[in-house]
């Protein structure tokens, strides 16, 4: 594995194309992005090896995340008597554009959100089923919590300034372990459909 120091974890890229969000959007791709962010830099060897997939399986993956600009390429390296490629995300904090209020943009940012609670249910229900996650007295490593709750727009306002701070607060004070143990988060807030 790659030596490679971890971005600064406080940088931050706007998705500003629909393309990206439809990008992260597809399971494996959104897995490769994950498995560079992990590893900082690496090879498609690497994340293959990372992410329990063949190399073969993710070039035409890799490819689509340098085409929409979320991973750039970072130099060569032997390996044996192959060159590799090296690859590193382009950030690690993604945010969305609140400005952009394209109808296409907006469609991709809502199917990128479904796409990333899919993935959250599936490694949940995974964790809870291997044994690896546990809920209970003093053993909480696993918390899942949606609820639904009327807010004004004050109120709401408040509750995205919370989460936005909460973000900023943890991830500007992370000190990466690789060898840790990975977690995915998932925060997500959105207006119910009217009854």
């Amino acid at each position: 594995m790659s030596n490679a120091p971890f971005q600064d974890v406080t940088q931050k890229f706007v998705l500003s194309e629909p393309a990206q969000l439809r990008a992260l959007g597809a399971p494996t791709s959104r897995l490769v992005f994950q498995g560079l962010l992990q590893l900082g830099q690496g090879s498609i060897k690497e994340v293959a090896a990372l992410i329990g997939k063949t190399p073969h399986a993710l070039y035409h993956h890799m490819d689509k995340l340098v085409a929409v600009g979320l991973v750039l390429e970072n130099g060569e390296r032997r390996s044996g008597a192959r060159i590799e490629k090296l690859y590193r995300p382009v950030a690690h904090l993604l945010e969305t554009d609140p400005s952009n209020r394209d109808r296409d943009y907006l469609e991709a940012v809502a199917d990128n959100a479904a796409a990333g609670y899919r993935q959250a249910e599936r490694e949940l229900r995974r964790a809870l089923l291997s044994g690896e996650a546990h809920i209970g007295t003093d053993k909480k490593n696993a918390l899942a919590l949606q609820f639904s709750v009327p807010l004004n727009a004050q109120q709401r306002q408040d509750l995205v300034h919370r989460i936005e701070a909460l973000v900023e607060d943890f991830t500007s004070g992370l000190d990466m372990d690789e060898n840790g143990q990975h977690y995915l988060v998932t925060l997500g807030l959105s207006p119910e459909p009217n009854k």
